[in-house]
């Protein structure tokens, strides 16, 4: 999240700098502003929201195939590890 906001705020400056010179470059710096803000938000934000719903329709379906709603990973492991010390 820094590193995306330092060089937004980086290439910001060349966005709106009015030179000759600048005029060139400003194409690209909006491309890769906007590149970067749509790939940060889809990581930061999308990305965990999908993995969130997966998961539930994951559930969804095991407790319609089994009848029963599926063991979590810590539950199972806890009892994994009280199995092996008995």
């Amino acid at each position: 999240l820094l590193t995306t906001v330092t060089t937004l705020a980086g290439l910001s400056t060349l966005m709106l700098e009015q030179s000759f010179q600048a005029r060139f470059l400003i194409p690209m710096a909006i491309s890769l502003v906007f590149g970067l803000l749509s790939s940060s938000v889809l990581t930061l934000l999308a990305l965990p929201a999908a993995i969130v719903v997966i998961d539930d329709i994951k559930r969804g379906l095991w407790r319609l195939w089994t009848g029963r709603p599926r063991p979590d990973s810590v539950r199972t492991a806890t009892a994994a590890a009280e199995g092996f010390r008995s």
